[in-house]
């Protein structure tokens, strides 16, 4: 039997961000448990939500003694982990294997500068146990799992400790864990990193709802959807929403979607199973840019699809949260400031402004590295530093907090709004407590709302 401590990364050791314990790390917590299935002692550390220091670490590392440490790197991660690996070789003689999307996507010749024993390229459910007993170096190819059912479910009693919840400066109710119902995506987003790198698998209602009915026994009250998109195929969430009405189980869910899904029928059903807020990759609403972003076949109808869905959501009472990115190449700024007001103005409760950024792994960032205007070891940058946008970082920046001031001045009063319409009692008083407080208490809310988006520690810091 091996001991094996898995890390989950924090995009700063030095300050802790809006995201930092918005759910627990669901793709660590899914390898512990085929590992506790097949007789080892696993211990998890979320160092983002746990809000440790690397000394703090690097204490945990030398107390827990492991014969392993397993960590998921994210692009945005890799400096943390890189700190991490040669904390762990100070700290302990473990074999280190790191996976996660960034290696994934990474040019393989780059991955050793990590400083780790292997390096997992894909999902490592099937390899996760040869792996612990074997510990072979190097690069290794796992294929993803094809039967999301087959999985066993995640080893949350391992972050039972921590406290999580925190979605854009709101607090979500009771007792909170989250839960996946997909992976993958069936789109290809140009600034995505991780575009049909792996392919959109599901798993059937009904294995849901039982694992809900297990997380209901253990008094969970919110669940975050970790899926890339819940929308993706609106009869299985339809379906899945009639399986939990039959099963009389109350959740409040939280999750993301897509815009062009705005079918009443999906949202009469999201409503019926308990989902209060969604979070929408809108981008833009110009559709010269969402062509360029290839968020659909049909950029044309982008701006109706955004606006039918913030209609539904202000029907069913869901808290809309649309999130823009700034920086496009032949984006102007009046195009931005348009986009802004159509948010602003169609009924968005929340707006996330983000500058633009070239990741590895993703078509403009390959775009990038061909033309010459990025290295290909230079995993990420925004658009304003490579000379991609007219526009510098501060002028991006100021479209950026114009959002978050939107957000701040009538976020919480339309979602209080949709609370009371939702006309739930423990939502009502969750909203008095919490909504109307944080809104009082504008110095911390202030702080959660400015820093809420992927980036936005990395845009703000350079």
């Amino acid at each position: 039997m091996a001991s094996v401590l898995f890390i989950y990364p924090p995009l700063s050791f030095e300050e802790r961000g809006a995201l930092s314990a918005y759910a627990p790390p669901l793709g660590i917590l899914y390898l512990a448990s085929v590992l506790q299935g097949a007789g080892h002692r696993v211990q998890v550390v979320d160092a983002e939500a746990e809000r440790l220091s690397l000394r703090e670490l690097g204490e945990r590392i030398r107390r827990e003694k492991p014969d392993v440490v397993g960590l998921t790197c994210l692009t945005l991660t890799l400096e943390s982990c890189k700190r991490i690996v040669k904390e762990v070789r100070r700290r302990s003689g473990a074999y280190v294997v790191v996976g996660g999307p960034h290696i994934s996507v990474s040019p393989p010749e780059y991955l050793k500068e990590i400083g780790a024993d292997a390096y997992v390229v894909g999902e490592a459910e099937e390899e996760i146990v040869r792996i612990v007993e074997e510990r072979p170096s190097g690069i290794i190819r796992a294929r993803e799992p094809q039967d999301m059912d087959s999985l066993p479910l995640p080893a949350r009693e391992l972050v039972e400790h921590v406290e999580y919840g925190q979605f854009y400066g709101m607090k979500m109710t009771g007792k909170i864990t989250g839960i996946l119902t997909s992976r993958g995506c069936r789109y290809g987003c140009t600034y995505c990193n991780r575009p049909k790198k792996l392919g959109f698998r599901s798993r059937s209602p009904r294995q849901i709802v039982e694992e809900l009915k297990l997380l209901d026994r253990e008094g969970f009250d919110s669940i975050w959807i970790a899926d890339d998109n819940f929308t993706n195929d609106p009869r299985r969430v339809i379906k899945l929403a009639e399986l939990i009405r039959r099963e009389g189980l109350k959740f409040h869910f939280f999750g993301q979607a897509r815009v062009d899904t705005p079918s009443r029928a999906l949202y009469r059903a999201m409503r019926e199973m308990g989902v209060l807020a969604l979070s929408y990759g809108v981008e833009s609403v110009v559709p010269e840019v969402v062509r360029w972003y290839a968020k659909t076949p049909h950029p044309e109808r982008w701006p109706h699809y955004v606006k039918r869905s913030m209609d539904l959501c202000r029907e069913y009472g869901i808290i809309f949260l649309g999130s823009l990115i700034f920086g496009a190449p032949m984006e102007t700024k009046e195009d931005m400031v348009r986009s802004i007001e159509f948010l602003e103005k169609g009924g968005a409760d929340f707006i996330n402004g983000n500058i633009l950024l070239y990741m590895v792994g993703s078509a403009i960032w390959n775009w990038a590295v061909r033309e010459g205007r990025l290295r290909p070891d230079q995993f990420v940058a925004t658009a304003p530093e490579l000379g991609l946008t007219p526009y510098s970082k501060e002028e991006l920046q100021e479209l950026c907090d114009r959002c978050a001031d939107f957000s701040k001045r009538e976020g919480w009063k339309s979602s209080f709004r949709k609370i009371l319409q939702r006309r739930e009692l423990g939502l009502i008083w969750m909203g008095l407590r919490r909504y109307v407080g944080d809104y009082l208490k504008i110095r911390r809310v202030r702080r959660e709302i400015y820093g809420y988006g992927y980036g936005k520690r990395y845009t703000a810091g350079r």
